[in-house]
């Protein structure tokens, strides 16, 4: 079967890169042309739109920053001729993910909610993590192509928006680390511990998690922040997470916590830089500069 995938940004771009190295017949589509030539080069055909993929490929998958465009783009799929099974890898939360599967009512297509959990150097080697749900016969038919792209593949439930929750409450707690780990870090140095020391046994202790193994750690170290997604990806997804929670009637006081910190990151400048910088902005509250 011939896949689609539109949103070939920092994320999709290596995954349909991974679809085919895989041997898959990949068609693309992003409003960035200089993506589209790098995946061209690579072997896959460009579409010009959603509507042209979704009248070519049997499968689409889709990666994209926001949720209007998540609602604009199934939209545009809903009406192709092809198109037989809907894959949203983005992080949109689970509202979102059943509002979509309107689109899809009157039609003869499926929808899989699918999106990854793993940093841009996962999506890169293959080694994502792609959490998904909705009708288990389209995941069988779609599991070879997650395979080609992830190292860890999940069905949640048959239940729409199932993988979006499990996505949401990941990076619910993977932001509240950031930012805890940011404060707990902050506190060391602004009493005189070393950073690599501080790394060295928060790894081998109870404080580890991932940011104290990642980018974060890397950023603190060298006082370079070049790790991670733009921060307003962390933002939104913080942001979702509080929301959903809400909705739920579920606790956020950490959640609203991390939220207002990015919140406050985004309009001191931090939308121009990736997620890692969020410790900057909370040392500069304390008078701290990583890397010194």
């Amino acid at each position: 079967m011939r896949i689609g995938y539109i949103g070939i940004g920092d994320m999709g771009g290596p995954m349909a890169r991974n679809l085919l190295k895989a041997g898959f017949d990949v068609v693309v589509h992003d409003l960035q042309q200089d993506k589209v030539d790098g995946l061209v080069a690579a072997g896959a055909t460009a579409a010009n739109s959603p509507e042209a993929i979704a009248n070519q490929a049997e499968i689409v998958m889709v990666c994209l920053n926001t949720i209007p465009a998540s609602h604009a783009v199934a939209k545009a799929v809903a009406g192709g001729t092809a198109v037989r099974i809907y894959v949203d890898q983005s992080t949109i939360g689970p509202t979102a993910a059943q509002q979509l599967r309107d689109y899809f009512k009157d039609t003869n297509i499926q929808m899989l909610d699918a999106p990854v959990s793993g940093m841009i150097a996962k999506a890169v080697d293959g080694t994502l993590s792609v959490i998904t749900s909705g009708p288990k016969d389209a995941f069988e038919t779609v599991k070879p192509a997650f395979d080609a792209i992830g190292a860890n593949v999940f069905h949640v439930t048959e239940t729409p928006g199932g993988g979006q929750m499990m996505k949401v409450l990941n990076n619910y707690i993977n932001n509240i680390q950031a930012v805890g780990t940011s404060e707990g870090v902050t506190m060391g140095l602004k009493f005189g511990l070393d950073a690599q020391t501080m790394f060295d046994i928060l790894n081998v202790s109870t404080g580890r998690n991932s940011q104290t193994s990642g980018n974060l750690a890397d950023g603190i170290i060298s006082g370079v922040f070049s790790g991670g997604a733009n921060m307003k990806i962390s933002q939104k997804d913080i942001t979702l997470g509080v929301e959903e929670a809400e909705r739920l009637g579920t606790p956020t006081n950490a959640g609203r916590a991390a939220r207002d910190t990015y919140n406050q990151a985004i309009a001191d400048g931090g939308d121009q830089e990736r997620s890692t910088a969020i410790f900057k902005h909370v040392a500069a509250k304390a008078g701290v500069v990583a890397g010194k």
